[in-house]
């Protein structure tokens, strides 16, 4: 009963990737650092993860 359903657009590493990233926090989410001062990781990254933003941090590419 092979060949049922949709054939995966992604392998199994790729997704397990994803999954670990929709685990952390965004690189350009706002955090309060002990100081009392708000603090992001990576400014120009996204606040929140989106499909578009999953995609290019798992391979790799930035924006």
């Amino acid at each position: 009963m092979g060949g049922q359903g949709r054939k995966r657009r992604i392998t199994e590493q790729e997704r397990s990737r994803i999954i670990s990233l929709v685990k952390t926090v965004p690189p350009g989410r706002l955090r309060w650092e002990p100081v009392g001062e708000l603090w992001a990781f990576d400014e120009s990254g996204p606040a929140e993860w989106t499909l578009d933003s999953l995609g290019r941090c798992s391979t790799g590419r930035r924006h």
